[in-house]
């Protein structure tokens, strides 16, 4: 694996917290198990991971989430596009999702999170699985936040915002914005926030 490639792969345990790899290698979809071991090893090594023994595949628990394994020096350039980069790889992760959520594991502002999803929302790879109550006492609607759900996982890179869409790097083509979303079901199933989804 890269370096760029295990800078994704911690990204992805920091949001997991307590993972297995075999989670770790089906977020991101470039990775290898032997690669991965290798990784994890080093970063229970430097004691940033901390490793628990099971019968069936041992897990992991992030201890040191500020760690900084990989010294890098960024262009500017890297540093404004890294932050919905790492917002794209929460959501992938997490699956289901509120707008605080992401901004904390992808280390931006609320508003950067909230602007980058309502953009991909409007290209179709998100939709509002929960809506948060409009109406209500303060005290009725305090914690009652809008989840949203990624119904588009198109590959690890972040979806890029233009004038009338996003260009998806992974299949190299233009997404318009205005995209419909079809729900198969009007009822959905009960949705949490956090909640890490399995891919089929």
């Amino acid at each position: 694996m890269s370096r760029k490639h295990l800078q994704e792969a911690w990204e992805a345990m920091t949001v997991l917290k307590t993972f297995r790899l075999s989670q770790v290698n089906a977020a991101l979809q470039h990775s290898n198990m032997d690669s991965l071991k290798a990784f994890a090893k080093r970063l229970e090594g430097k004691r940033i991971v901390r490793r628990t023994k099971d019968y069936d595949e041992d897990f992991f628990t992030v201890i040191k989430p500020k760690a900084k394994p990989f010294d890098k020096t960024k262009s500017k350039a890297v540093q404004a596009n890294s932050g919905r980069q790492k917002m794209w790889q929460s959501m992938r992760i997490l699956r289901d999702f509120e707008v605080a959520q992401v901004a904390a594991t992808a280390e931006v502002t609320v508003n950067s999170a909230q602007s980058y999803i309502s953009l991909l929302k409007k290209a179709g790879y998100l939709m509002v699985a929960k809506q948060a109550p409009r109406t209500g006492t303060a005290i009725a609607r305090a914690g009652e936040d809008t989840i949203y759900r990624l119904l588009r996982d198109t590959g690890p890179t972040r979806p890029i915002p233009r004038a009338n869409g996003v260009f998806d790097a992974n299949q190299q083509r233009l997404q318009p914005f205005g995209t419909q979303v079809k729900q198969s079901s009007p009822v959905m199933e009960k949705v949490v926030a956090g909640e890490v989804h399995e891919q089929q």
